[in-house]
């Protein structure tokens, strides 16, 4: 039997701000904030980890250390289920049913011959389809994904904030599948992204956009697409891309 894998939270500037409840989840942060984040997150395990280019290094870094982990970004307000009729949004999963979900949902990834595994990346309920819970080329958000070991997998410093988009690409290369239980949701604060102080706000600009998504389309061709603007759905950046996975 596989042994249960780390669940990591990755994180820096954030000391006291930290969002994300899941039972026995590990906080990595940089050395120099190690005290600031144990006064701050008493209840949660702190672990440092030594100065790294940027999060893409970072994941490596815990990726290599860890093997099989399940990372959470800190900016998680809650997950939820997408199978359930009413407001989904008001029926959250508790830190412990979280921790069991990513458990259970490991091991059928592993049964399954997937290295790559997630969640629902929209909290809608309109985008879960009863018949299909189960996808397996669909894409993947970093905020709360699972790696298991593989020698093919890995994050390249030369992206600053498009790892989410690369494993996914680099997985649907070389192994094919991932397995995503499309039942749950992990939802990030609203407004994160760019606005919250700490993490990747202090790194992602509209030049480290243009630079990831030019860089993604040289390694991975027509598979990384602009992002179209839809209806009322505004584009956070004009270089916002889109994956269109030929599997």
């Amino acid at each position: 039997m596989s042994e249960p894998l780390h669940i990591v939270i990755p994180s820096a500037g954030r000391a006291g701000a930290v969002l994300t409840r899941v039972e026995g989840a590990i906080l990595s942060v940089p050395e120099d904030e190690a005290a600031a984040y144990r006064e701050a997150h008493p209840d949660i395990e702190v672990e440092t980890h030594p100065p790294l280019r940027n999060l893409a290094a970072k994941r490596q870094w815990l990726y290599a250390r860890f093997g099989d982990l399940f990372m959470l970004d800190d900016d998680i307000a809650f997950a939820s289920r997408l199978y359930l009729p009413g407001n989904n949004r008001e029926q959250h999963l508790t830190p412990r049913e979280c921790a069991a979900l990513i458990q259970s949902t490991a091991a059928a990834a592993r049964a399954a011959g997937c290295y790559l595994f997630g969640f629902n990346a929209t909290p809608n309920a309109k985008h879960y389809y009863p018949h299909k819970p189960i996808e397996l080329t669909t894409y993947i958000n970093a905020s709360a994904f699972g790696l298991l070991r593989s020698p093919h997998l890995y994050f390249t410093e030369r992206t600053t904030a498009a790892e989410s988009h690369w494993i996914n690409l680099l997985n649907a290369f070389f192994h094919r599948r991932a397995w995503v239980d499309m039942r749950f949701h992990f939802a990030q604060a609203p407004g994160s992204t760019f606005t919250r102080p700490g993490g990747q706000t202090q790194h992602r600009t509209m030049d480290s956009e243009r630079e990831d998504t030019l860089f993604l389309r040289r390694m991975f061709g027509q598979a990384v697409q602009i992002k179209a603007a839809r209806g009322d759905a505004r584009l956070l950046t004009p270089y916002q891309r889109t994956i269109r996975n030929p599997l």
